[in-house]
C-alpha cells in the first residue's frame, strides 16, 4: 500500500510544489477582485460537474467485475457528455447574460468555456475512479503534475501577453486545459478506449440504471458538500466585498489545494485496498482506524508547523500586499487539519455500502451556511471577516469529526 500511495504523492508533490512556486507570480499579476471573479466560476462549475455525473463514479470501484466497472464508467462518461451539451445550449440561450451581471465581467465565449469545462472535469474524474480500480495508480500523479504546469503556464501567458479588463478568462482557460490534459493522461494509463464495445455502449445505460437507488443519496450528499464547499465565497464576498472574497479564495487555495490533493492521494489507494478487505472480511475496522492514527500524527505536525510559520511565510510567498491573507490562511488550515483525515478515508463508508448518514449531516451543514449567507446578506450583524470565516470553518469541523468517528467505529449499513 506504501508503495502505491508513494506512486502517487510523487506527482502530486510535484504538482503542489508547482503551484505553490507560482503563487508570487500569479498573485503579482491577478488582484484579490479577479481571484474572486474566478472563484466564483468555478463554484458554479463545481456544482454542475456534480450533477453531471450524479456521483456515480464513485461506484465503479464497488462492480464485481471487470465488465460492469467499463460499463458504469463508459455510463458515466455519456452523462457527463449529455449534461455537458445541455448546459453549454442553456447558457447560450438563456442565462449569459444573468451570469456575466453575476460575474460583473463581460466574457465572450461563455456557454463554450462552461460546457468544455464541464465535460472535461467530469470526464477526468470518472476515469480517475476507472483508474483506481483498475490499480493503475502511476497515471494520478502525471495527470496531477501535468494539470499543474498546463494551468500556471495558460494562466501566467494570458496575463502576461493578452491581458486586458477580462484577466480572470485566463485563470479559467488555465483550468479548462488543465483538465483536459489530465483527462487525456487518464485515457492513457486505462483501457478504457479498447474496452469499448457497442455490446458495452448498449449495457451501460442499464448499468447507470441498476444503480439507479444509490444515486439519489450520493447525489444529494455530494451536492450538499458541493455547495457546502462553494457558498462561503459567497458569504466572504457578502461580509467584506469581492476582494474579501479573492483573498479568502487564494487562501483556500493555497492550504485547500495541496490537502485536498494529498488527502485524496492517500484515500485512492486506501479505498483500492480495502476492497480486497472488505471481500474477505466486511466487519473490518483495523485498516481505516491505522490509516486514521497515521494521517493524525502527520496532520498535527504538518499543519501546525503552517500555522506556527504563516506571519513571515504568506508575505514571502504570495506578496507582501498579500499578508492580510495571513489570518485566513491560519483559519483555514485548522479546518484542513480535520479535512485531510477525513479525505484518507471517505470512500470507505460508500464499500461498507453505509453513507447515508453523510447525506444528513452535509445538510445539515449547508442549512447552517445558507443560514449564515442569509444573515451576512441582509444584515450587518456579522461584519468581522476573521470571525464568518471562523464559523464557516467550525460548521466543516463538526461535520469531520463525527464522519470520523462513523468510520472508525466501523458500523454497518441496518
Amino acid at each position: 500500500m506504501l508503495a502505491n500511495i508513494s506512486r502517487i504523492a510523487s506527482g502530486q508533490f510535484i504538482a503542489q510544489l508547482i503551484l505553490v512556486a507560482s503563487l508570487p507570480y500569479i498573485t503579482r499579476y491577478y488582484n484579490p477582485e479577479e481571484f474572486g471573479v474566478f472563484a466564483v466560476f468555478s463554484a458554479i462549475i463545481g456544482i454542475l460537474v456534480v450533477f453531471s455525473t450524479g456521483k456515480v463514479e464513485f461506484l465503479i470501484i464497488t462492480m464485481k467485475s471487470k465488465d460492469e466497472a467499463v460499463a458504469l464508467t463508459i455510463g458515466t462518461m455519456i452523462m457527463v457528455l449529455i449534461f455537458s451539451f445541455v448546459i453549454t445550449l442553456i447558457t447560450l440561450f438563456f442565462l449569459s447574460d444573468f451570469l456575466n451581471s453575476f460575474f460583473l465581467k463581460e466574457f465572450s465565449y461563455l456557454p463554450l468555456l462552461m460546457g468544455v469545462t464541464i465535460l472535461f472535469i467530469g470526464g477526468a474524474q470518472t476515469l480517475r475512479y476507472y483508474a483506481t480500480y483498475l490499480g493503475s495508480f502511476s497515471g494520478h500523479g502525471i495527470a496531477a503534475t501535468v494539470n499543474a504546469i498546463s494551468m500556471i503556464s495558460v494562466a501566467l501567458g494570458y496575463a502576461i501577453f493578452i491581458g486586458g479588463d477580462s484577466l480572470p478568462i485566463g485563470l479559467i482557460l488555465g483550468q479548462m486545459i488543465g483538465q483536459v490534459l489530465s483527462f487525456l493522461v487518464f485515457l492513457f494509463y486505462t483501457d478504457i478506449i479498447q474496452m469499448i464495445t457497442l455490446k458495452k455502449l448498449k449495457i451501460s445505460s442499464t448499468t447507470v440504471l441498476n444503480q439507479i437507488q444509490k444515486i439519489p443519496v450520493l447525489l444529494t450528499t455530494n451536492l450538499a458538500s458541493s455547495l457546502s464547499s462553494r457558498i462561503p465565497t459567497l458569504i466572504m464576498s457578502a461580509v467584506g466585498g469581492m476582494s474579501v472574497a479573492g483573498i479568502f479564495a487564494m487562501a483556500d487555495r493555497a492550504v485547500g489545494a495541496p490537502t485536498g490533493a494529498f488527502g485524496q492521494t492517500v484515500g485512492q489507494v486506501v479505498r483500492h485496498q480495502y476492497c480486497k478487505v472488505y471481500e474477505v472480511d466486511n466487519g473490518n475496522t483495523s485498516l481505516p482506524r491505522k490509516i486514521i492514527k497515521s494521517t493524525f500524527f502527520f496532520v498535527i505536525f504538518g499543519y501546525g508547523l503552517l500555522i506556527v510559520s504563516a506571519d513571515w511565510l504568506v508575505p514571502l510567498v504570495l506578496g507582501e500586499q498579500w499578508r492580510v491573507a495571513t489570518v485566513f490562511v491560519q483559519i483555514i488550515a485548522t479546518m484542513e487539519l480535520f479535512n485531510f483525515m477525513f479525505y484518507s478515508v471517505e470512500d470507505i463508508a460508500i464499500i461498507r455500502d453505509n453513507f447515508s448518514y453523510r447525506m444528513w449531516t452535509q445538510i445539515a451543514q449547508l442549512i447552517f451556511l445558507l443560514i449564515l449567507y442569509a444573515v451576512v446578506n441582509v444584515t450587518n450583524i456579522l461584519s468581522n471577516t476573521e470571525l464568518a470565516l471562523g464559523l464557516i470553518c467550525l460548521a466543516r469541523i463538526l461535520f469531520v469529526a463525527y464522519d470520523l468517528t462513523k468510520t472508525w467505529r466501523g458500523v454497518q449499513k441496518n
